[in-house]
């Protein structure tokens, strides 16, 4: 059993660190997720998210040399190192003190850099606004000691919220107990959504879009990066 990835922000290049060590974050447990899209859909009910835009999205996968399906929520990573950070020229992403990133709407103008150097898709052009977005945990639900809705919403306890940078959390305790690991470690963001039962495959199948089905090959939606 291996131990979490580096404690929160040691031996990270992100200037903005937190003083109080804190590290929100989640653990994917890919064993227990069904596919049924609760996440991202109350993810798109509970932030207002526009049509064809999504903050959670969930990949069907087809396991290699089978005709088994794997499911795959993704999210915005809050990395550690998070290159939205440095590639804004307005530095609207920002990082708060739990370490969670966010996109300062103010600050952003829409130019896009932050979409390119993320690693994962996990920002958009917000149709509405023109600014980017993404998601930010559900700040305005965990401020009230609420979890983040997608979590609430999960069927099957796929998703999980806690503190990663407290050992004694039970979020950090479930990710050590059960060898959570990032999605594409190699990028080297260092990211706070970890996953068990990540296998490498699926950094290759996965997309920036969501499908609506199973059967549906390619995705549906994509995600809406705004006009180039």
């Amino acid at each position: 059993m291996s131990d979490l990835p580096p404690i929160p922000w040691e031996g990270t290049k992100d200037k903005q660190r937190s003083l109080n060590k804190k590290r929100v974050g989640m653990v994917v447990d890919l064993r227990r997720c069904i596919g049924c899209h609760a996440c991202s859909i109350a993810c798109k009910t509970e932030n207002e998210i526009p049509l064809g835009s999504f903050r959670n999205r969930v990949r069907y996968l087809e396991q290699p040399e089978t005709e088994t399906l794997s499911f795959l929520p993704l999210l915005c990573m809050h990395c550690q190192d998070a290159p939205c950070l440095g590639a804004c020229p307005t530095q609207a992403p920002t990082r708060l003190a739990d370490g969670r990133v966010v996109i300062n709407q103010d600050k952003c103008c829409g130019m896009k850099a932050c979409i390119s150097a993320c690693p994962y898709g996990a920002i958009y052009i917000d149709t509405q606004s023109g600014r980017a977005d993404k998601c930010d945990l559900c700040t305005h639900r965990t401020s009230l000691d609420l979890e983040p809705a997608c979590v609430a919403s999960c069927p099957t306890d796929t998703l999980r919220y806690g503190d990663l940078g407290d050992p004694n959390d039970p979020l950090a305790k479930y990710a050590k107990e059960h060898n959570a690991k990032p999605f594409k470690e190699d990028a080297g963001t260092h990211p706070s959504i970890l996953y068990v039962k990540h296998e490498k495959w699926m950094e290759q199948s996965a997309a920036t879009g969501v499908q609506l089905s199973p059967e549906d090959n390619e995705i549906i939606y994509e995600q809406n990066k705004g006009q180039s």
